[in-house]
């Protein structure tokens, strides 16, 4: 009860704070409806679609978490999972937050959840991804392995446990240092060999992409490998054929290779892909223009 109304008087203060008429509109619309001492289902689904479509003033949110508090786990990770799309869409790190927050939360009530500890670790992979300082990164990331280790446990054949491990072990290894990356190598290619054992395509073919990149930059004599960069890439897009940077580092691989004419009409797909622009094919699109450039508009 005392933390209901602590929570209360935050919404309360947020709600004056945003100063606009949604929050007021949107607090008095879900304190009618809240039927007794959990919200209904409807209710839920219904904070989602407005969260989607509209901009989320700090009232709305407070009484956002206020009505999913008293949610079932699924629900929250309904919504933690709505908050993540559209962090991906945005890159607006308030919503990567709000998402952080839920899973804190559930994983003091509900610490052997899986569904939890790995959703837990890549909300702290995108949060150290982001961060500016190497400090605040090795912390993020850090807790993104601890969190997905923790998922592994608890599912070892839950192909999410074993994707957000892989890559948290290689950015740590990255903001740690050269001799940390490199002492990683091993673990990091573990999990993604494991990955592909239970879905090759999940995160749009992400091991291929991480296994390419690893056998592409490392030297020869610790187990790299350009060719079997190559391989790995080619893989990739046969269970990803929409994977844009996996085509940007194929093309790449490929001028390495001296087979500059695939690897003009690679770049030429992603810099005349269509449709919806999100980050992710902005930044193909940009690595694909410097490649181009640099070696087809001499």
């Amino acid at each position: 009860m005392q933390c209901e109304q602590q929570t209360v008087r935050a919404t309360d203060d947020l709600i004056l704070q945003s100063g606009t008429e949604i929050s007021r509109h949107w607090s008095l619309r879900f304190s009618q409806n809240l039927p007794g001492s959990r919200p209904s289902f409807i209710l839920i689904e219904a904070m989602i679609d407005l969260f989607k479509t509209s901009v989320a003033t700090a009232g709305f949110l407070a009484v956002m978490f206020f009505t999913l508090a008293q949610a079932p786990v699924s629900e929250k990770l309904k919504l933690v999972d709505s908050l993540y799309k559209q962090y991906e869409s945005t890159e607006k790190q308030d919503l990567l937050r709000q998402g952080t927050a839920i899973l804190d939360g559930l994983a003091q009530t509900d610490p052997n959840n899986y569904e939890v500890a790995w959703r837990r670790a890549r909300a702290y992979y995108s949060l150290g991804d982001d961060a500016k300082g190497n400090s605040e990164k090795l912390r993020l990331f850090d807790l993104a392995i601890q969190s997905s280790k923790h998922a592994v446990e608890l599912k070892s054949d839950g192909v999410e446990g074993h994707y957000w491990l892989g890559v948290s072990y290689g950015e740590y290894g990255q903001a740690k240092g050269m001799f940390k990356a490199l002492s990683m190598t091993k673990n990091i290619r573990a999990e993604m060999e494991t990955v592909i054992k239970i879905n090759p395509a999940y995160q749009n073919g992400g091991a291929y992409l991480v296994l390419g990149r690893m056998d592409y930059e490392l030297p020869g004599v610790i187990g790299g490998s350009k060719k079997k960069a190559i391989q790995e890439y080619e893989q990739g897009l046969k269970v990803a054929p929409s994977n844009l940077l996996m085509k940007v580092y194929l093309a790449e691989a490929y001028i390495d290779a001296e087979r500059k004419d695939e690897a003009r009409t690679l770049l030429n797909e992603v810099l005349n892909r269509g449709g919806e622009q999100t980050p992710e094919i902005r930044d193909a699109r940009k690595e694909a223009k410097k490649l181009y450039d640099k070696n087809f508009s001499k």
